[in-house]
C-alpha cells in the first residue's frame, strides 16, 4: 500500500485573509473601549433623567459630548489643569477606531511587502497626535471650553496646528498605500493623485481653507453659537482637525499626493499662516465686543477674557509655527550638508531640492552632462507644470 505524499510546507507567517495578530489585538481594544463607552454614556444619561447630574443644558447631548462634568468648576489653575477632566464619547471612539485603523495598516505592511517594516517614528507620531486630540476633547480645557474663550482657544490650538501637524508626520496616507494590495493600491494611488484631490490639497485652496476657518470662526458671530452649543462645538471640532490636516499635509509630510512643494515654498505657506493667526489675534485682543460665554460660579470678565483668547491666538500660534519653520528650516540644511562639500553652496541646494523630490540617491550630483540625471530633473519640473 502506497503512502499518500504529505502536503508541502507552507511559507511561516500570517495565512492568507487572516489578520495579523497586531490588528486583531487593536480592533479587540477598540471594540472593548466602545463597550466601556456604551455603559458610560447610559450611566450619565441615567444621572441626568434622574436629576443627579445638572449640567448647562443637560441630556442626550452632554451625556455623549460633557459626560461627568461637574459643576461648581474651580478656576483653571494649578492641579485643575491636569485633574479636570470629561467624556467626549464621540471623540474617544473616533480616535479609538482611527487608532485601531492605523495599527491594522502597520500589522499589513510586512504581509504587502515581505521584509519591509513601517518605521516606528511615523506610528509615534501618528498616535501623539491622538493623544493631542483626546486632550483637546477631554481633558481641562475642554471641560472650561464654554465658560472661558481664553481654555477655548488653547483647544483650538491643540486641534488646527498641533494635533494635525503630528498626525501628518504620521503619513497615514502612505500607509494607506503601503498596506494594500497590489491592484487596490494602484487605484488609490490614482485616487490620490486625481482631480479632486489635487483640487484640495492645492496650496492656494489649503491657504484659503485655513484662512476661511481661522477668522470665519473667531471674528464672527458663529464664536458665540459654538460657545453655547455642544453640537456646534462638534463640528467646529471635525473642521479644525480637518482644516490643519490639509494644510499641514502640504508643509511636512511626503504623501503620495500630486503636490510636492520645495522648501522656500512650505516656508512661504507658513509665513501666511503665522500672518492670519496675527491678525486674528490681534483683532480679538483689540475688540470691544466680548465673546459669549456661558453663566457659572467663576468670577470672570468676558472682554479681558476675550482678550486673553486674542493673545493666546497670536502669541501661541504664532510660537507653534515658528517651532515648525525651524523644523524645517533644520532638515533642510541637513539635507544640504549631507551634498559633496567640493560644490557650491546653490549647487548643493539644487541638489537637495532634485534629491527630495526625484527619490535620487543621497549626495548624488545633477551634472548637466548626464543625460540620466538632466532627464530626471526635467521630468520633475515637468510634473510641477501638470
Amino acid at each position: 500500500m502506497s503512502s499518500s505524499p504529505s502536503p508541502p510546507d507552507r511559507p511561516a507567517g500570517p495565512r492568507r485573509g487572516r489578520l495579523p495578530r497586531l490588528a486583531v489585538a487593536a480592533w479587540l481594544l477598540a471594540i472593548a473601549t466602545l463597550a466601556v463607552l456604551a455603559v458610560a454614556v447610559a450611566h450619565y444619561l441615567s444621572e441626568s433623567s434622574s436629576g443627579m447630574h445638572m449640567h448647562m443644558g443637560g441630556g442626550a447631548a452632554d451625556a455623549l459630548t460633557r459626560g461627568g462634568s461637574r459643576t461648581p468648576l474651580e478656576p483653571l489653575f494649578g492641579s485643575a489643569m491636569l485633574t479636570a477632566w470629561h467624556l467626549d464619547a464621540l471623540a474617544v471612539a473616533v480616535l479609538v477606531l482611527m487608532a485601531a485603523a492605523y495599527l491594522t495598516g502597520v500589522a499589513l505592511v510586512p504581509v504587502r511587502s515581505p521584509g519591509a517594516r513601517w518605521p516606528v517614528r511615523h506610528t509615534l507620531l501618528f498616535m501623539v497626535g491622538l493623544v493631542v486630540c483626546a486632550f483637546a476633547t477631554n481633558g481641562s480645557i475642554a471641560v472650561y471650553d464654554q465658560v472661558l474663550f481664553s481654555a477655548h482657544m488653547a483647544g483650538h490650538l491643540a486641534l488646527v496646528m498641533v494635533a494635525p501637524a503630528f498626525l501628518v508626520a504620521g503619513r497615514p496616507l502612505a500607509l494607506l498605500l503601503a498596506a494594500s494590495p497590489p491592484a487596490r493600491r494602484a487605484r488609490l494611488g490614482r485616487v490620490l493623485r486625481g482631480r479632486v484631490m489635487s483640487v484640495l490639497t492645492a496650496p492656494p485652496v489649503a491657504l484659503a481653507t485655513y484662512t476661511a476657518v481661522i477668522v470665519g470662526s473667531h471674528l464672527t458671530g458663529l464664536m458665540d453659537t459654538i460657545m453655547s452649543n455642544v453640537w456646534a462645538g462638534q463640528i467646529e471640532h471635525v473642521v479644525y482637525v480637518v482644516a490643519g490636516y490639509q494644510f499641514f499635509v502640504l508643509v511636512l509630510a511626503d504623501e503620495p499626493i500630486r503636490w510636492k512643494l520645495s522648501s522656500p515654498v512650505r516656508w512661504l505657506l507658513l509665513a501666511v499662516a503665522m500672518a492670519v493667526d496675527t491678525f486674528t489675534g490681534i483683532v480679538l485682543m483689540q475688540g470691544t465686543t466680548a465673546v459669549h460665554l456661558q453663566p457659572s460660579q467663576l468670577d470672570v470678565d468676558a472682554l479681558s477674557d476675550t482678550h486673553t483668547g486674542g493673545a493666546i491666538m497670536w502669541f501661541g500660534g504664532d510660537a507653534i509655527m515658528a517651532v515648525i519653520m525651524i523644523g524645517l528650516v533644520i532638515g533642510w540644511l541637513r539635507t544640504v550638508e549631507s551634498a559633496p562639500t567640493d560644490r557650491g553652496w546653490l549647487e548643493q541646494a539644487r541638489s537637495a531640492t532634485f534629491e527630495s523630490h526625484t527619490g535620487a540617491a543621497e549626495g548624488t550630483p545633477i551634472d548637466d552632462e548626464d543625460d540620466a540625471a538632466r532627464a530626471a530633473y526635467n521630468d520633475w519640473l515637468a510634473k510641477l507644470d501638470h
